[in-house]
Parts: structure tokens; C-alpha cells; sequence
């Protein structure tokens, strides 16, 4: 009788872990990009750089079109503030002023997430960022993780 209440500790614990491992990859947000791209991995600075418009091109000299979630969005909010460690309020200052200036624009903005899927396996010099997609999917869609942001 003992050992099985010992099993049955250890199955729920097991069962717990799990569970909370696939919270934190849900809440992990994991820049993308084709695999036709060639690349396999971006450092903090090369995807500020091409999220802020100060680089046009991978780190290979392959152009690269960064493309972004609508304004209010919380995954937009959390990858800009976790990358850039700024508010989203001053994000979206530091693009009016590139704006006005006329010296960039932002990110191409594309609203749902089915649609940032297929722009980056459909285009080798597309980069985005989206949050909870299971790495295997991301492989079939011919789509690689460059980087990712943990927000614990």
C-alpha cells in the first residue's frame, strides 16, 4: 500500500513538472525565419537591429524584412520590452520620431498568427516572432528559432 502511494506521489509530481515546462515554453517568444534563410541563430543585438530598423540585412548579407504584430498586442508589448528591455511606449515613440524623420519605417505589420507562420516559410528574407509554436511544428513549416526571449 505504501509503495503505491510512493508511485502515486512520484506520477503526480512527474505530471506537475510537465505541465509547468510546457507553461514556460508557451510564455518563451521565439524570433523566426525560413530555413531557405540559412541562418541558425541571431544574438540580442542582431535582432535589435533588425526589429529597429537599424540593420537591413542578415548577418550573411542576405536582406531581411522583419515583420511585426498589431500595435495593443500583448505579444508585441512583451517581445519589444524583453528584447529591448524599454517600455512599448517608448518603442512606439522611437518609431514616430524614425517616422517623421523619414529615415526608416517599421515593421510590416501582420494581424493573426496563421499568416506570420506562412510569410516566414514562404519567404527566406522574412523574420518574426511568435510565442508557444512546439519546435517540430516550426521544423515541418520548413522554419528555424534564431533566438528566443524567456520572460521569467
Amino acid at each position: 500500500m505504501k509503495n503505491i502511494q510512493i508511485l502515486s506521489a512520484i506520477i503526480l509530481l512527474l505530471v506537475s513538472i510537465h505541465s509547468w515546462a510546457e507553461e514556460m515554453d508557451a510564455q518563451t517568444i521565439q524570433v523566426i525565419v525560413s530555413s531557405q534563410s540559412e541562418l541558425t541563430s541571431l544574438n540580442r543585438k542582431q535582432v535589435m537591429g533588425l526589429f529597429l530598423g537599424r540593420s537591413r540585412n542578415f548577418p550573411n548579407g542576405n536582406n531581411a524584412k522583419a515583420f511585426d504584430h498589431e500595435v495593443g498586442s500583448s505579444i508585441r508589448a512583451r517581445f519589444f520590452e524583453g528584447l529591448t528591455g524599454k517600455s512599448i511606449s517608448d518603442i512606439d515613440a522611437y518609431w514616430a520620431r524614425l517616422r517623421y524623420s523619414g529615415r526608416a519605417s517599421p515593421p510590416k505589420v501582420i494581424d493573426n498568427m496563421a499568416e506570420v507562420l506562412k510569410e516566414v516559410s514562404q519567404n527566406q528574407h522574412a523574420i518574426a516572432y511568435t510565442q508557444g509554436q512546439a519546435p517540430a511544428e516550426l521544423k515541418q513549416r520548413d522554419i528555424v528559432v534564431v533566438y528566443t526571449i524567456d520572460e521569467n
